[in-house]
C-alpha cells in the first residue's frame, strides 16, 4: 500500500514539473483555456424514403437505442369544437393500440423488454419517443413504427381517457399557481386558441374518428422529423427506417390559419378570489418571440432582472432582504410563432402582496432608468456562455435539439453564432431593451389570494390594492363547464 501512494504522489510530481512547471501555491497553477464548439447539425442529417428527415447520431457508450418522431401537430391544430382532442390523443395513441396489437400488450412487451414508449402532445408539436436496449433495436423499431402509423384509438382505452381528464377538470380550480397560469394567460392573449380550455361536453364530444383524422391529416413522412442515437450502425438503421416508411405516403397539407392579433387589456390588478393565506401574483403584460434580434439582449436583462436565481435583483431585494417570499422572479416565455409572456411574478402572505408588487414594480422601474453594473453584466454573459454546452450533454439530446431547429424553422447556425450574439451584449443595449420591452404603461397585476387581507396590506404597504391601479374582480369558470361562477 505504502508502495503504492508514494508511486501516485511521484507521478503527481512529475505531472506538475513537466506539465505545469514549479510552483508555490495553488493559486500559481495555470491552465490552457477550456474551448467547446457545438456540433455541425449538417453532418448528423439524414433523408429517408418518401422525404421524411432525420438527424441521426451513433453513440457506441452505452447499449441502448433511443428515437424519436417529432411531428408538426399540437393543440393549435386541433378542429373548432374539439378542445381537448390533444390531450385525448397524448393519452390514447399508445394505449388505444394499433391495428394489430392490443395498447395493453404493446405497454407490457415494452417493460419486459426494460424500455420505455411515451407520446405528448403539446402546443405546435407532438412527440413520440422510444428506449430500449440495442439487442431490442428491431423489435423497438417495429413497435415504434406500428404505433406511429397504425394507431387504432380502440373504445376502452378512449373512455378511460376522456374519463381521466373530466376528472382533471374538476381539480382545475383546486390549484391557486395553476388558475394564476391560467387566468394570466387569458387576459392577455384573450379568446384565441391560445387560451380555449376543454370542458366535459368537448372532452364526451371526441370519438375515434375525430382522432383518426388527425392522425390521417398531419402524420405523414413530410410533417415528421427523427431524432435517434445509440449503439448502432447508421447506414443499416437507415435501411430499416426507410423499409417501413416506403410505403407511407404524404399529404397536401394546409395548416389552419391562427389569428396573431391580440387584446391590450386595461393596465390595473385583476384579482381572483380564494380564500387561502397567501397571495400567488403575476405582473407583466405580452413578450416577445424568440425570433426578435433582441432576443440574446432580453435574455441577458431579464437573467440580472429576476431570471438569474439568487443574484438576480428581484430575488435579492424580495427574498434576501425583505423576507417576503420563496418564490420571485422575472420571466420572458417564448412559443414559437406568438409573442410570448413578460412577467415578475411573487408568492407571498396577503398581508404583504400590496408591498411585494410594489417592490418588484421599483425593479421594472430601476433596470430601465439606471445602467446595470459590470458585475452584474459579467455574471450574466458568464452564465450563457458557461451553461451553452449543456445543450449537448447527450445524443439524443442533441439530435432533439437538431429537430426542433430544423421544425420552427430557426437558421441551422443558431447555435454556431449563439455565444457570439450574447458576447456582443452591452450595458447599454440592456437597458435600451429594458425601455422597449418592459412597459409600465400597459403592466397588469393579476392576484390569487383572498380580498379582504390582500386589500388591507400590513405596516410596510397599507392597502387598499387601487392604489396599485383600476381593481377588476375576475370571475372563474366552471372548468366542468365553462361558465362563470356566480
Amino acid at each position: 500500500m505504502k508502495k503504492t501512494i508514494t508511486l501516485i504522489l511521484a507521478i503527481g510530481i512529475v505531472f506538475m514539473a513537466t506539465g505545469l512547471g514549479q510552483v508555490q501555491k495553488p493559486s500559481d497553477l495555470k491552465y490552457p483555456p477550456m474551448t467547446y464548439n457545438p456540433p455541425d447539425p449538417a453532418a448528423f442529417r439524414t433523408t429517408f424514403a418518401n422525404g421524411l428527415r432525420g438527424y441521426i447520431q451513433e453513440d457506441k457508450n452505452l447499449p441502448l437505442f433511443n428515437i424519436s418522431a417529432l411531428i408538426n401537430f399540437g393543440g393549435l391544430y386541433v378542429p373548432t369544437g374539439k378542445t381537448g382532442l390533444d390531450s385525448v390523443m397524448s393519452g390514447t395513441l399508445i394505449r388505444g393500440g394499433t391495428k394489430t396489437k392490443e395498447g395493453t400488450a404493446i405497454e407490457e412487451r415494452i417493460d419486459f423488454l426494460g424500455g420505455s414508449l411515451n407520446f405528448n402532445v403539446g402546443e405546435r408539436t407532438s412527440t413520440l419517443s422510444l428506449s430500449v436496449l440495442s439487442k431490442d433495436l428491431d423489435e423497438g423499431l417495429g413497435i415504434f413504427f406500428d404505433v406511429l402509423l397504425n394507431p387504432e384509438f380502440r373504445e376502452a382505452p378512449l373512455n378511460l381517457a376522456k374519463a381521466r381528464l373530466v376528472e382533471q377538470l374538476r381539480q382545475a380550480n383546486d390549484s391557486p399557481s395553476g388558475v394564476l397560469s391560467r387566468e394570466y394567460e387569458r387576459l392577455l392573449y384573450g379568446n384565441h386558441p391560445l387560451t380555449w380550455q376543454p370542458t366535459k361536453k368537448t372532452y364526451d364530444g371526441i370519438a375515434a374518428a375525430d382522432l383518426k383524422a388527425v392522425h390521417a391529416r398531419y402524420f405523414f413522412p413530410k410533417n415528421i422529423i427523427l431524432a435517434a442515437s445509440g449503439d448502432f450502425n447508421k447506414a443499416e438503421l437507415k435501411a430499416k427506417i426507410d423499409k417501413y416508411v416506403a410505403n407511407w405516403k404524404n399529404k397536401d397539407l394546409k395548416f389552419p390559419s391562427i389569428s396573431r392579433q391580440f387584446p391590450q387589456p386595461d393596465p390595473g390588478v385583476y384579482f381572483i378570489q380564494k380564500a387561502i393565506n397567501q397571495g400567488y401574483i403575476n405582473i407583466g403584460h405580452l413578450g416577445l418571440e424568440d425570433t426578435n434580434p433582441d432576443y440574446f439582449a432580453v435574455q441577458v436583462m431579464n437573467f440580472i432582472l429576476g431570471g438569474g436565481s439568487f443574484s438576480s435583483r428581484i430575488t435579492m431585494k424580495v427574498r434576501s432582504n425583505e423576507g417576503l417570499s420563496y418564490n420571485q422572479g422575472s420571466r420572458f416565455g417564448y412559443r414559437w410563432g406568438f409573442p410570448g409572456q413578460f412577467s415578475g411574478y411573487v408568492q407571498t402572505k396577503s398581508s404583504t402582496v400590496g408591498y411585494a408588487i410594489s417592490l418588484i414594480e421599483n425593479e421594472f422601474n430601476r433596470i430601465r432608468k439606471e445602467p446595470v453594473t459590470d458585475p452584474e453584466m459579467e455574471t450574466a454573459i458568464n452564465y450563457y456562455l458557461e451553461s451553452f454546452s449543456s445543450s449537448f450533454e447527450s445524443a439524443q439530446g442533441t439530435m432533439s435539439t437538431f429537430a426542433n431547429l430544423e421544425m420552427t424553422g430557426k437558421p441551422m447556425d443558431y447555435y454556431k453564432t449563439y455565444r457570439d450574439k450574447i458576447k456582443t451584449v452591452t450595458k447599454a443595449k440592456v437597458q435600451e431593451v429594458a425601455n422597449k420591452y418592459i412597459q409600465p404603461d400597459k403592466l397588469v397585476i393579476m392576484i390569487v389570494g383572498d380580498w379582504d387581507p390582500c386589500n388591507k396590506g400590513g405596516d410596510q404597504w397599507p392597502g387598499p390594492l387601487d392604489k396599485l391601479g383600476k381593481v377588476h374582480r375576475i370571475n372563474l369558470k366552471d372548468p366542468l363547464t365553462g361558465e362563470e361562477i356566480r
